[in-house]
C-alpha cells in the first residue's frame, strides 16, 4: 500500500513538472505535443476498467414496454400472441430479408436505472435477457452455425438444430425505439427495407445489418445467444422452456451500445434465428414460435413475458469538469483513466461528450488541474 502511494505522488510530482513546462508553449503546440510530453513524464498503466464512485443498480423488468413480430405480413403490430422466427433465405421468397421473422423487444430501463447521466456514466457488469419458446418440436442448438452451412451445395451443419440470437435492435425510416414501438410502420417488403433490424458492428464500431448474413457470407457477432438447462443439446425443446441470452458486455461495441440505451432510458433488442421457413401445416421443417406479453399463458400466469435482469453500475460525477472518476478531484488519477481509454466512443472520460476520448478531453483534465 505504501509503495503504490509514493509511486502516485511520483506520478504526481512528474506531472506537475509537465504541467509547468506546457506552460511556456502555446495553445496550438500544446494541442500538438501535450499526449508526446505526457507520454515521456507519466508511465501508463492499465486501469482495468473505469474506476466508478457511484452507485451499483441490480435491475429486473419482468416484461417489456413493448414486444412485436417484425415480418412484412405482421398486419397487428403488437397485438399478437406469439411472434415468429424463421429465416426466407432458399426460399421462393427470395425478396425477403434472411432474418425474415424478426421480434423486436424494448424495455424501458429508466423505470429501474436513471437515464440522462452520459453514456460514459454506465458501466454494465452482466445482463440477461429471458424468452419463452411456445413450440414443442423445436432442437435445442446452443451453438450458431456458420453461415456456409445454410448454402445448398454448403458442408453440413455439424449438430442438430438453429440456434436463436439476440441483437441489438437499430432503426431507419426516421424511427427511434420510442417512436417505433408497437405501432411503427414495418417500412417497404424487400431487402433492407424493415425500418427496425438486427445488428453487429465493423472494425470501425458502426452498426451493422445482420439481416442478410448469410447472402452477404459473414457469422456476425450475437449480442447473446439463447440458452436452456432444461434439455439437452440435440433434445426437442417442451413447450414452454425457457431460454436465457446472456448479454456479452466485454465486448467494447456492445458496452457502448448499452450504455448508449441506458442513457436513452430505452434498451432496443432484436431476436432472430434460422430456423427454414415452411407454411404451417404443410409439412416442411417447423419455425420457432416465441411468447409474446399479450399471451393469455401470461396474463393466467402459466409463462412469463420476455425478462430483462442488469447489473449496473454508475458513476457519481462530483461536478468539477475533469473529476472523471467523480472522487471531488482532478488529479492523476484522472488523466490516467483519459490515457487508458484513449479513442473510446462511449467512455466516461469524454469530458466534452464529443463522442470519443482524445486530446480535448486530455487538456479539459489539464486546465482543470487540483480543482
Amino acid at each position: 500500500m505504501g509503495s503504490t502511494r509514493n509511486y502516485i505522488k511520483c506520478l504526481d510530482q512528474s506531472l506537475k513538472l509537465g504541467l509547468n513546462y506546457n506552460k511556456r508553449l502555446s495553445m496550438e503546440a500544446q494541442l500538438s505535443n501535450s499526449t508526446h510530453l505526457l507520454a515521456v513524464v507519466i508511465p501508463v498503466f492499465c486501469m482495468g476498467g473505469q474506476v466508478l464512485s457511484g452507485q451499483s443498480i441490480t435491475a429486473q423488468l419482468d416484461a417489456p414496454l413493448y414486444d412485436r413480430w417484425v415480418y412484412p405480413f405482421n398486419s397487428v403490430p403488437g397485438e399478437r400472441a406469439i411472434a415468429s422466427s424463421f429465416t426466407a433465405y432458399n426460399s421462393e421468397y427470395d425478396f425477403f430479408d434472411d432474418r425474415d421473422g424478426q421480434i423486436l423487444l424494448g424495455f424501458e430501463t429508466q423505470q429501474v436505472i436513471p437515464s440522462g447521466m452520459g453514456a460514459g456514466a454506465y458501466q454494465v457488469n452482466s445482463g440477461r435477457l429471458t424468452l419463452v419458446i411456445e413450440s414443442d418440436d423445436i432442437v435445442y442448438d446452443s451453438t450458431p452455425d456458420p453461415w456456409q452451412t445454410f448454402l445448398l451445395d454448403g458442408p453440413a451443419d455439424e449438430d442438430p438444430g438453429r440456434a436463436t440470437i439476440v441483437s441489438g435492435g437499430a432503426f431507419r425510416g426516421g424511427f427511434d425505439g420510442w417512436s417505433f414501438g408497437e405501432t411503427g410502420e414495418f417500412g417497404a417488403v424487400e431487402i433492407r427495407g424493415r425500418n427496425v433490424y438486427p445488428i453487429d458492428f465493423d472494425a470501425q464500431g458502426m452498426p451493422l445489418d445482420i439481416s442478410n448474413n448469410i447472402t452477404e457470407g459473414f457469422d456476425p457477432r450475437p449480442f447473446g445467444i439463447g440458452r436452456t438447462t432444461e434439455v439437452l443439446e440435440g433434445e426437442l425443446m417442451p413447450s414452454l422452456t425457457t431460454l436465457t441470452f446472456e448479454l456479452d458486455v466485454n465486448d467494447p461495441d456492445i458496452q457502448c451500445y448499452l450504455r448508449g440505451a441506458l442513457e436513452e432510458g430505452l434498451l432496443s433488442l432484436v431476436v432472430t434465428s434460422l430456423h427454414p421457413a415452411s407454411e404451417q401445416g404443410s409439412g416442411g421443417e417447423p419455425y420457432a414460435d416465441w411468447v409474446m406479453k399479450e399471451n393469455s399463458l401470461v396474463f393466467f400466469g402459466y409463462a412469463e413475458a420476455s425478462g430483462l435482469e442488469l447489473d449496473v453500475d454508475i458513476a457519481d460525477p462530483s461536478g468539477s469538469t475533469g473529476d472523471i472518476n467523480g472522487d471531488g478531484s482532478v488529479d492523476v488519477t484522472d488523466l490516467l483513466m483519459v490515457l487508458n481509454d484513449w479513442g473510446c466512443t462511449c467512455c466516461l472520460s469524454d469530458i466534452n461528450a464529443d463522442g470519443l476520448t482524445d486530446v480535448a478531453d486530455l487538456l479539459a483534465v489539464i486546465g482543470n488541474w487540483g480543482s
